[in-house]
């Protein structure tokens, strides 16, 4: 009777014909659990999930992971302002989200649909952040994210009750 989230990505072309999709199991990181934890004792102070950041990593993240993982490895700062580590998007609530009051269940909807403005390879996981703090990860095929597709995530998280 956990909370249970998955993800739906849709890659669609200029003409908005689907050219890929992927489905992935949502997984909470100590940080969500955190999170949540912190919300029910009236302690949270980093606010709602508020932006989606996409990795490049191939295997699941460890429990106390607090970040996707980087396209590319710099031993040494400064980062050159021409190296995008991880793109990532904004989420607002009346733009992103929308909760369904179900007779067993809430599901929160999290739709992020992102139009690049730079094409990126291999895009293989995401994570929805409060703040600077990892609530999930979801990891799947690797896509490219090309200039002229719209790429959509979106997120179904049941948290159950009655049962």
């Amino acid at each position: 009777m956990k909370p249970q989230g998955r993800l739906t990505l849709t890659i669609r072309d200029a003409e908005g014909s689907i050219v890929a999709e992927r489905h992935a199991q949502n997984r909470v990181l100590r940080g969500g659990a955190q999170l949540i934890a912190g919300l029910f004792a009236g302690k949270v102070t980093t606010g709602g999930i508020n932006r989606v950041r996409f990795g490049f990593g191939t295997d699941p993240l460890p429990p106390d992971a607090i970040d996707v993982r980087p396209r590319f490895v710099i031993p040494e700062p400064p980062l050159l302002p021409f190296m995008v580590l991880n793109p990532e998007m904004a989420l607002t609530w009346n733009d992103h989200f929308t909760i369904d009051d179900g007779p067993e269940s809430v599901i929160v909807h999290v739709r992020a649909p992102l139009t690049p403005a730079d094409s990126v390879e291999k895009v293989s996981e995401a994570g929805l952040f409060a703040g600077n703090v990892l609530y999930n990860h979801v990891l799947f095929e690797p896509v490219d994210m090309t200039v002229g597709q719209t790429i959509t995530f979106f997120w179904e998280i049941e948290f159950p009750f009655g049962r």
